[in-house]
């Protein structure tokens, strides 16, 4: 099983509870790693509607909800009930009551709690939990009494109670077990108490704090573990080798050079006879041709975008089985804006006569496959004046462009695979 690590955090989940019954709904998130939030329920009058409080919505096992949008409580990892729930102490007089709560005999008093007993008989709120109580009993008070002495003394002299009540369940079938994806929500009480400074209710409100421990998976481990299971599955193991096979393509030519406004067309077969392959063209970088020839650095191209002047198209696509995609690459003329051209002020709008080179990658894939076969392009600009100039000195450029898009076809076989990461100009 994959690892499983719990985060612990405490907020106050349940305040000012004085009349009308509430219960608070917490729905576990996998990734979630987080204690539980707030929330609470408060009314000024006894009630016997009860109001919900969502902190994760979703549906029940079967992937359904409720007629009313919400949750089965059965399918939630932890329930909060709480309000006034009227439970009365049993088999006891005022004046005993009374007593026992001056000295703070809350121990004996909670063996006269009908809620207590109803629940260890297992005819309410069956499998739920309470908090050890050590406040005293929170109903009957007069208004605006403070302390103790403001229990009900009139003509009915009402017995004080444990009226007021939070309860819980988490994703524990016994008390003791420890948080794991079979037991995903662990709680524990940090607070349970009343507020017995409040005296604008004849109830005393009750708050109480929860600590509590929600497993999430550990997506490391979860996805080590994955790839350990799929590597010892054979017939898994063979769909992926199939499907990671890159088809035999081959490329027209590995030099392009073009003149202004030429164009010309890169041929790319797919050899295979049953799979399709994926390509891309990306510019890896653009230099400038020096007057000896030679080519300055590379400059990459953060985008990998073309350069102004160049044009591709399509520059992504799918060869079918047997098929050959043709790809369009012209120049087109621009202008720059460069004030400065190698140190020589220019004017604004000026036209750039440099020669120019890019570094075109043909990567291609399988339609399934995350690998990748590359093979790199040099598309070269020249200028016509600089070819007319020039032809009276070595072979006609046109010529020798004319050459380079007749260059034999390079074959793209499968032990040439690269991994773009490490790709770099030849």
């Amino acid at each position: 099983m994959a690892t499983t690590t719990t985060t612990t955090g405490a907020q106050n989940i349940a305040s000012a509870v004085q009349s009308s019954s509430s219960f608070l709904l917490l729905r576990r998130v996998e990734s979630a790693a987080a204690g539980a939030g707030g929330g609470g329920g408060q009314a000024s009058r006894k009630g016997s509607g009860a109001t919900s409080v969502q902190l994760h919505r979703g549906v029940n096992a079967s992937g359904s909800q409720s007629d009313d949008g919400k949750p089965e409580l059965s399918e939630a990892d932890m329930v909060v009930f709480l309000g006034d729930f009227n439970y009365r102490l049993h088999g006891i007089t005022y004046d005993e009551a009374r007593d026992m709560v001056s000295q703070r005999c809350f121990d004996w008093l909670r063996e006269k709690d009908q809620l207590r007993a109803e629940m260890k008989a297992g005819k309410v709120f069956q499998g739920m939990r309470e908090g050890q109580i050590k406040f005293p009993p929170t109903y009957k008070f007069e208004r605006h009494q403070p302390g103790l002495s403001g229990y009900d003394s009139g003509e009915k002299k009402r017995i004080p109670a444990w009226c007021d009540r939070i309860l819980y369940r988490d994703s524990r079938s016994i008390s003791v077990a420890e948080c794991s994806l079979e037991c995903p929500v662990v709680s524990s009480i940090i607070l349970y108490e009343a507020c017995m400074d409040v005296t604008d209710s004849d109830h005393k409100p009750v708050r109480c704090m929860f600590n509590v421990e929600i497993a999430r998976v550990d997506e490391l481990i979860r996805r080590q573990e994955y790839g350990e299971i799929i590597a010892s599955n054979e017939k898994i193991s063979s769909m992926l080798e199939e499907f990671s096979i890159i088809p035999e393509t081959i490329v027209s030519t590995n030099n392009i050079i073009l003149q202004n406004q030429e164009t010309t067309i890169l041929r790319i077969t797919n050899k295979s006879e049953k799979d399709k392959a994926a390509f891309e063209i990306i510019c890896e970088g653009q230099s400038t041709v020096k007057e000896d020839g030679n080519a300055s650095e590379l400059c990459s191209r953060a985008s990998f975008g073309f350069p102004l002047w160049l044009e591709v198209h399509p520059a992504v696509g799918i060869i079918k089985p047997g098929q050959i995609v043709e790809i369009t690459v012209h120049h087109e003329d621009f202008y720059t804006q460069e004030e400065f051209v190698d140190g020589i002020p220019q004017n604004w709008w000026c036209e750039d006569t440099r020669d120019k080179e890019v570094v075109l990658s043909v990567n291609v894939t399988g339609t399934g496959s995350t690998k990748s076969k590359t093979h790199r392009i040099h598309v070269r600009h020249c200028f016509a004046s600089r070819t007319s100039c020039n032809e009276t000195k070595g072979p006609s450029r046109r010529n020798q462009s004319n050459h380079l898009h007749r260059s034999d076809f390079t074959q793209f076989g499968s032990s040439e695979v690269h991994d773009l990461c490490h790709m770099r100009c030849p």
